[in-house]
């Protein structure tokens, strides 16, 4: 690497650029312990805090990660949903296994808030389900979903660890045709961090919307939080034509 000192470019923003340079060479592998603060600052004759501000964008941006004690590794590639495509079957297309744990299953009358976004009247009954979804063991997102009794009744008598897209394609016949959601970044909160297995330093990113089904019906609303450091949602848009 080298660091030119009379460039307009801040220097830590040129150690960033030369690290990730390496990444997408692959001298610095996917996992692979790269130099401490301390031998980056001697190597390239800049200060450890120069070399911390560089790291620690990085980290921030994903790229790289901290382990206490051990040091600082090379992030794996994020895993990356394309469009409509279940969590179990993106991690599945990603080489990894998914797993589930339920955190809470219940039956209720809707508030006025989720009925509203259902377009069903206040006090239904819906299923509400929390799950905290992995990939090979790792936490990657927690996900709640509220879906209206009256399109899928008895849904309390099925294993919900696996796809539920798979589910209410299989033993419901429906097929989902669109979604409609927004997409934030957030600093997560406590739960979350805990759940995730997440520092404060690593937002989140919050997705929340309405699945339809054929006849423009609205099948289940969700809100769902995934880790940003593993996690990454790529969407095609198209142009309006009309």
């Amino acid at each position: 690497m080298y660091i030119d000192k009379k460039s307009p470019v801040p220097v830590y923003y040129q150690l960033k650029n030369a690290i990730l340079d390496k990444i997408s060479k692959g001298e610095y592998a996917p996992g692979s312990l790269i130099p401490s603060e301390r031998e980056l600052g001697e190597q390239l004759n800049i200060s450890r805090m120069t070399v911390r501000q560089a790291l620690t964008q990085l980290v921030s941006d994903g790229f790289l990660y901290r382990e206490k004690g051990k040091g600082t590794f090379v992030s794996k590639g994020k895993i990356e949903q394309k469009n409509i495509m279940s969590f179990s079957e993106t991690v599945r297309r990603n080489g990894l296994t998914p797993s589930t744990h339920i955190l809470d299953f219940s039956k209720k009358a809707v508030n006025a808030d989720i009925a509203s976004n259902l377009g069903i009247s206040e006090g239904e009954l819906i299923y509400n389900i929390r799950r905290l979804r992995l990939a090979d063991d790792k936490p990657i997102a927690i996900e709640e979903v509220f879906i209206p009794e009256k399109y899928c009744k008895g849904l309390e008598n099925f294993d919900l660890k696996d796809s539920l897209y798979k589910l209410l394609r299989e033993e419901y016949s429906y097929i989902i045709t669109y979604i409609d959601n927004i997409t934030e970044a957030a600093i997560p909160s406590k739960e979350e961090k805990e759940l995730l297995k997440i520092q404060s330093s690593t937002p989140v990113l919050r997705v929340s919307g309405t699945t339809y089904i054929e006849n423009d019906i609205k099948l289940f609303h969700f809100r769902d939080s995934y880790r940003s450091d593993e996690y990454s949602y790529n969407v095609r848009i198209y142009t309006n034509k009309e």
